[in-house]
């Protein structure tokens, strides 16, 4: 038989007050580690010591997180012995833990403190390194525990820009599709299926939706999918494309002015729409959602470029990555 072998998360549990059950889901699935290491930032663990239930842990490393020096140098503090490492913060604890356990071959679980990107499961780590961010490639999490109630606690604008790093698949699947037209470019039609079903699952959230269970339920359900395509893929195509481009352009050559990553990504988004692939009709229905969702707010009290500046990026977003888009065609 000819299947593609994919890896999938051995724990994915979404629910309240679960935070403190590290022992009980991984003994639902049959899971035990001789060790178990928390890594998180020192002030996240004061604000939620009660609710981690520290004595889950056999040690606690503490990280600023974000980092490539700092990532390295964790290799040297982890244990040899066979442990699992818990990762618990944002995006930025996230993937240096996904970077230190890919190093070390050593399994990890994430478990987010907030829902603003896909970080919380994906095959790649952004970290800085001579204050420029850098991507690697990384094994994704075996398990993902997602409690809704701390989730609830996070800034409103980290949940909104959560929704507008999702929303933006439908710009990478339709840079991928564009790519596999005019350069022949291999497509995975069932990566490309999952980043678009992931961002149209919160298509009909309001703003009034976004600490309801159902939103934060669909946003990280979402978020896990989008995770799920680069994963099927063995690359971010479906989940990357011009608008992240623009994003990390912003990123490593104007980081004064560079902000909050899925809220980047997203004005990016509406601009291509409306600028290079000119498609006024969904232009229109995507500024509505922005809308509806609060992403336009959000974009206007954080983004400090105007709608001329995109075609002043384009060169730069070129440099990023060898990547057939529409920016190759702008």
């Amino acid at each position: 038989m000819y299947y593609n072998t994919i890896l999938t998360p051995t724990v994915i549990r979404t629910g309240k007050n679960i935070l403190g059950k590290l022992d009980e889901i991984l003994e639902s699935a049959h899971l035990y580690f001789p060790k178990k290491i928390l890594i998180t930032q020192e002030n996240l663990f004061e604000i939620y010591r009660e609710k981690l239930v520290p004595e889950q842990y056999d040690e606690v490393i503490f990280c600023k997180g974000g980092d490539l020096a700092e990532a390295r140098e964790m290799l040297t503090k982890i244990p040899s012995t066979s442990a699992v490492l818990i990762a618990f913060g944002g995006g930025s604890v996230l993937d240096l833990v996904k970077y230190v356990g890919t190093q070390l071959d050593k399994p990890y679980i994430t478990m987010p403190s907030a829902l603003s990107n896909d970080a919380i499961y994906s095959c790649v780590a952004r970290l800085t390194y001579n204050h420029k961010k850098k991507s690697s490639t990384v094994q994704p999490p075996m398990g993902v525990i997602i409690d809704l109630n701390i989730v609830k606690m996070c800034p409103r604008e980290l949940l909104v820009s959560g929704a507008g790093d999702l929303v933006t698949n439908l710009s990478a699947v339709k840079d991928w599709q564009l790519a596999h037209e005019k350069t022949g470019e291999p497509i995975n039609e069932l990566a490309c299926m999952l980043g678009r079903q992931s961002a149209l699952s919160i298509w009909d959230y309001s703003a009034a939706d976004l600490y309801t269970d159902d939103f934060l339920r669909d946003l990280a359900h979402g978020l896990l999918t989008s995770g799920l395509s680069m994963t099927v893929a063995g690359q971010t195509r479906a989940a990357s494309g011009s608008e992240h481009m623009i994003s990390h352009a912003i990123d490593e050559f104007f980081p004064e002015k560079a902000t909050i990553h899925g809220v980047q990504v997203a004005w990016a988004f509406l601009e291509i729409e409306k600028q290079l692939r000119k498609d006024e009709v969904f232009a229109a229905r995507l500024q509505e959602f922005y809308d509806r969702i609060g992403l336009t707010a959000v974009i206007a009290d954080n983004i400090p470029w105007k709608s001329e500046d995109l075609r002043k990026l384009i060169p730069y977003a070129l440099k990023i990555r060898k990547r057939y888009t529409i920016l190759s065609e702008a």
